[in-house]
C-alpha cells in the first residue's frame, strides 16, 4: 500500500483576509508545507496576508464562482504532484485539524474521497433550519440514487485521491456550488469509495452562505446532475460529465 502520499490543502478563497490566518494556524504543522490558495477576485488583503503566511498563491483565470475557483484548486494541486488534494473553505466554516482523519481513509485505500460530515460530527447544530432540511432532503435523494450511505453529501470539506481526480472530468462541472455535486456522482459513477469523518458545524459572522435563491438554484442542479448520472448509469446517454474511465474496485460506501 502507498505510504507517505504527498498532500496538498487546497484554498478557494475570496475576501477572506479576516479569517485566513486562523484557517492556515488550525492545519497540523506537518499538512502546512504543501497549502496553496487559489484567490477569486478578492478586493481585500487576502492575497497579502496569503503570501506572509508561505501560502502559495494563483489568482483563478476563469470567471467568478465557487466552483470555477475550486476547480484552479485541483488543478493546481495536480500540477504540483500532489497525491491527495484537501478542499479548505477560507472562512473558518470547517475544522482543519480534522484533516489527518480525512487523509488517512485515503493513504490506507480504504477510500478515494473523504468527506467531513456535519451529521456525524454535531448533528449540524446551528445550521439553519432551512440548510438542514434542503441538505437532507437533497441527501436522501442522492442516497437513493446511488445506494450509498453517506450522512453529508453537501459538506465543503472534502479530500480526493489524484487516482481519482484523474479519471473524473471536472473541469466540465459547475463553475458554482453545484460543482461539488457534480464531483460527487462523477465520484461514485468512477466506483470511487467514500468515508465520512465527523466533524463540528461552525458558522461564524464570517462563514459564507449561499442566499434563498442559490439554494433553490442548486437544488435543480443537483436534479440535472442526477439525471444525466442515470443517464449515463442506463446507457442511454452520455454527458461529458460521465465520460469517465472506472476505477476496477466492486464496493462504494
Amino acid at each position: 500500500m502507498k505510504k507517505s502520499m504527498k498532500v496538498f490543502i487546497a484554498i478557494p478563497a475570496r475576501n477572506s483576509e479576516k479569517t485566513l490566518e486562523k484557517v492556515y494556524y488550525d492545519i497540523p504543522i506537518k499538512f502546512r508545507k504543501n497549502v496553496l490558495l487559489s484567490d477569486d477576485g478578492s478586493r481585500d488583503s487576502t492575497i497579502d496576508v496569503a503570501k506572509k503566511l508561505g501560502i502559495k498563491v494563483f489568482k483563478n483565470p476563469r470567471k467568478h464562482g465557487y466552483g470555477s475557483n475550486a476547480k484552479n484548486c485541483f488543478n493546481k494541486a495536480l500540477g504540483l504532484g500532489a497525491d491527495i488534494v484537501i478542499i479548505l473553505h477560507s472562512d473558518y466554516q470547517y475544522d482543519a485539524k480534522k484533516i489527518p482523519d480525512l487523509v488517512k481513509y485515503i493513504e490506507n485505500g480504504k477510500a478515494d474521497f473523504t468527506i467531513g460530515s456535519r451529521i456525524l460530527g454535531d448533528k449540524a447544530e446551528g445550521m439553519s433550519a432551512f440548510r438542514f432540511l434542503g441538505n437532507r432532503l437533497l441527501g436522501f435523494i442522492e442516497n437513493l440514487i446511488m445506494r450509498t450511505k453517506v450522512t453529508d453529501l453537501h459538506s465543503g470539506l472534502v479530500a480526493v485521491s489524484s487516482d481519482l481526480l484523474k479519471r473524473i472530468p471536472f473541469n466540465v462541472d459547475s463553475d458554482d456550488f453545484g460543482f461539488h455535486t457534480d464531483m460527487v456522482f462523477q465520484a461514485h459513477y468512477a466506483n470511487g469509495k467514500f468515508k465520512e469523518v465527523g466533524i463540528p458545524t461552525r458558522y461564524g459572522d464570517a462563514s459564507s452562505s449561499i442566499s434563498i435563491y442559490k439554494s433553490i438554484v442548486y437544488g435543480f442542479h443537483t436534479l440535472d446532475t442526477i439525471f444525466k448520472y442515470l443517464m449515463a448509469k442506463s446507457g442511454l446517454m452520455k454527458h461529458p460529465k460521465f465520460r469517465i474511465k472506472k476505477i476496477k474496485k466492486t464496493n462504494s460506501v
